[in-house]
């Protein structure tokens, strides 16, 4: 017979120690629910290069205010990278980037951390040499960030472009191997070729993996959503962009692969009314679908918070309240 004492403290460590289980993609996309681009910010060369200054701590307590869940953090690497082996990040930038995502993971959002802008690698593909050089920045990133909580997502590329289909299910299987050394059960974000579209990534190789999530980018129709052309707001544009959704959603229930929609918006010049039902539309689809979103902004033409003052233009009361059964 056990030490009654025995029973005692294996209550007490259950109670004041629950066990908790490791997170699934579907319930973090499930917690991701609706978020925000923290775009042109960590991308351009140097930080504060673009339309955008430095990124602030203030604008997460924005974010948390206005009821966003997540936030995806693009970022450029490649100009902070060495370009011989071992290819080391330098230690400022890697700081720099670590500082930015815990302002994020300390609020208690869902965070997505990427390789943004690194046209080097796509069109050089076929470099070894460069290929090398993308194995290192994850190796490097997926060390510093292993012990960050498992809200912290990996993506591993942004819209790649002048790749092959295969090339990309190439660099997903090998990046997603690397991650894994320090990351056995992180949740990684793969997606397909040509700029992320989402019928490259029904066509994208599912990685062998429990822990991963599909993302793709939408901004349909870019005449209307990119140049600001004509209006939109028909039954066909709403049927259009349905079907692309249902699409999505059929593929994802037969794989098991939860989906973040992680780009979408409309620049400012396009039709007041238009942009906003098209906002609406894609809110509630994701909704429906069951997608976690983050709606890119890019503090210019796509902007959404205003960062000067930390305040919000009337999209934000779309992107946060509008559910399916809203008129």
């Amino acid at each position: 017979m056990k030490n009654p004492f025995y029973f005692i403290i294996l209550f007490s460590v259950i109670i004041f120690n629950p066990i908790s289980a490791q997170l699934t993609p579907q319930e973090a996309i499930e917690g991701m629910g609706r978020g925000i681009n923290l775009g042109n910010t960590l991308e351009p060369p140097r930080e504060g290069e673009w339309n955008n200054g430095p990124a602030q701590e203030s604008y997460f307590d924005a974010y948390l205010e206005a009821g966003f869940t997540n936030v995806r953090i693009p970022v450029r690497w490649d100009m902070h990278t060495g370009n011989s082996a071992p290819f080391t990040i330098n230690e400022s930038w890697m700081d720099r980037v670590e500082e930015v995502v815990d302002w994020g993971l300390s609020r208690g959002f869902y965070i997505t951390l990427n390789g943004h802008h690194e046209d080097w690698i796509k069109t050089g593909y076929a470099d070894p040499i460069l290929r090398a050089r993308y194995d290192a920045i994850w190796v490097q990133v997926a060390e510093r960030f292993k012990d960050k909580s498992e809200k912290l997502l990996f993506e591993i590329i942004n819209e790649p472009k002048g790749m092959t289909r295969a090339h990309v299910d190439e660099l997903n299987e090998r990046i997603l191997g690397i991650i894994r050394k320090d990351n056995p059960t992180r949740l990684v974000i793969y997606g397909g070729n040509e700029w992320a579209n989402s019928n490259e990534l029904l066509a994208a190789a599912i990685p062998d993996d429990d822990y991963v999530i599909g993302y793709y980018h939408a901004y349909d129709p870019w005449n209307f959503s990119g140049l600001g052309m004509g209006t939109w707001g028909t039954a066909n544009d709403y049927q259009q962009i349905t079907n692309k959704y249902r699409g999505i959603k059929n593929w994802s229930e037969a794989n098991g692969i939860p989906v973040h929609h992680s780009e979408f918006g409309a620049i400012h010049d396009c039709d007041f009314n238009s942009r906003m039902r098209i906002y609406a539309h894609n809110v509630e689809q994701c909704l429906v679908n069951g997608f976690a979103f983050s709606v890119w902004d890019d503090g210019g033409m796509f902007g959404i918070l205003n960062r000067g003052n930390n305040t919000w233009p009337e999209v934000k009361d779309i992107l946060m309240h509008y559910n399916e059964d809203s008129p």
